[in-house]
């Protein structure tokens, strides 16, 4: 479709196990850091590395959130047995796992085909669930997956919302990245040498032809290696000392230097802080920024194209998204039986079907407008507009069907009770707001023409 906006970003599906990172172009004037100001376990950080510009977000880190991370790490841990020595071979079938096609039966039993199509016994499976039930669970798992869909964890999307009050991003100074110089070691001198005493004369060294001579030889000797060893031991006392004195003279030089770029530098981030705050009010550049950073970080099903443009004259943020078609929630929902060797299937009709995707679109429209105002304390109004891709009746080829338009104050929104979202009806409260919408009492939804820029 043709963009009706300015910006337009294609989202990439998955759960944010880790915090993301995106570039940003900003002037030197306002390449900082800045960070939520929140509690540090609860918040992930969001970098923009090419302008070092850091900030905490906590719109992605709901238990909603927290469980759909737990379930992600808990299925790769799953998918990672198939590569270690338990699975290198079923030793009491003798059979390899890579060899086996996974199935379901008609009542939910977790099936499996050889390549040669000989499915494997009763027996065989009670043998495997017995030696491997990690394994076969984390397949069950992957079956009920296949069944549930990509969006059966997002249907209640809406709960995750932050409130219009969430602390909006405060500037927080850059650690200056050069060490402090290092102290020099404490001078350590050689040790200085001892003069050799003279040799004691006994009687019986007179009494020994020879003897005395030798004695008197041996300790003129020890004096010309003594005379020696203090001439060394001066000139390296000598070098020792004027090492240290140079290291001294470099170290407070060093450290002057130093000291005189950290206080440039905290005087230049101290100007930054003062001017972040206000470039977070009055910069399009830096907003829209943040704003791409968000919708980067949050959970999407699917991927998920969005454009979006900010008008601050008349302090609105402009969107469309991308949703995805009814077909996108199955006909049916699976999960694991009490027993824990089997799939509850469940059928639902195409009126259940219907109102879980009403759910789902209105539920993350209704994130979307909680995450925009809270990021952009400069907006007054969102105005959001969802559409999806149909079949055109005349010409058979998909087009691009807006579903609904919705326009939201900053002071109606904030008004909601964000502590009771679980109570909330996302579908029943995005039509209190100035919305743009044809769907009939069965969730079915015809064709709209959204809001324009412009429009009052």
């Amino acid at each position: 479709m043709a963009f009706r906006f300015r910006h337009s970003i294609r989202v990439v599906p998955g759960v944010r196990l880790k915090s993301g990172k995106r570039g940003i172009t900003l002037s030197d004037t306002v390449r900082a850091q800045a960070l939520y100001d929140h509690d540090q376990s609860l918040y992930g950080n969001i970098t923009m590395p090419s302008a070092g510009l850091t900030y905490r977000t906590r719109f992605d880190n709901s238990r909603a959130h927290q469980h759909r991370a737990f379930q992600r790490k808990q299925q790769q841990k799953q998918r990672e047995l198939l590569y270690t020595a338990e699975t290198g071979q079923f030793k009491s079938l003798r059979i390899d796992p890579k060899q086996l096609r996974v199935t379901l039966s008609d009542q939910g039993g977790l099936q499996l085909m050889l390549l040669d199509g000989r499915q494997l016994t009763d027996e065989e499976m009670s043998t495997l669930w017995d030696a491997h039930p990690q394994l076969l669970r984390g397949w069950l798992d992957e079956q009920a997956a296949l069944i549930n869909g990509d969006i059966a964890e997002y249907i209640d999307l809406y709960q995750e919302a932050p409130a219009v009050d969430t602390k909006v991003p405060c500037y927080l100074p850059a650690a200056f990245p050069d060490p402090e110089p290092l102290r020099p070691d404490l001078l350590k001198l050689p040790a200085e040498p001892v003069y050799p005493q003279p040799p004691a004369v006994r009687l019986w060294h007179r009494l020994i032809p020879g003897r005395q001579q030798q004695l008197v030889r041996a300790h003129q000797q020890a004096v010309h290696e003594w005379q020696t060893a203090k001439l060394r031991w001066k000139a390296e006392t000598h070098q020792a000392r004027s090492a240290a004195d140079r290291a001294r003279q470099r170290y407070k030089a060093y450290t002057s230097v130093w000291k005189a770029r950290k206080a440039a530098h905290d005087t230049e981030q101290s100007v930054y802080a003062e001017q972040f705050v206000t470039l977070l009010m009055t910069d399009e550049g830096l907003m829209t920024e943040v704003l791409i950073a968000e919708l980067e970080q949050l959970d999407w099903p699917r991927e998920t194209l969005v454009d979006f443009q900010l008008d601050l004259d008349r302090k609105q943020v402009w969107l469309d998204l991308d949703l995805p078609v009814v077909d996108s929630i199955p006909l049916k929902s699976a999960q694991v039986a009490s027993g824990g060797q089997s799939l509850q299937l469940k059928s639902k009709s195409e009126a259940q079907r219907d109102q879980e995707y009403a759910r789902y679109t209105h539920g993350v429209v209704f994130r979307l407008l909680g995450v925009l105002l809270a990021s952009l304390p400069a907006i007054d109004e969102i105005i959001i507009s969802g559409y999806t891709q149909r079949t055109n009746q005349q010409t058979g080829f998909e087009q691009d069907e807006y579903l609904l338009s919705v326009r939201v104050q900053r002071q109606a929104f904030s008004e909601l009770n964000f502590a009771a979202l679980d109570q909330l009806d996302p579908v029943i409260v995005l039509a209190q707001f100035i919305m743009r919408r044809e769907m009939d009492s069965d969730f079915h939804f015809s064709a709209i023409k959204p809001f324009e820029p412009g429009q009052d």
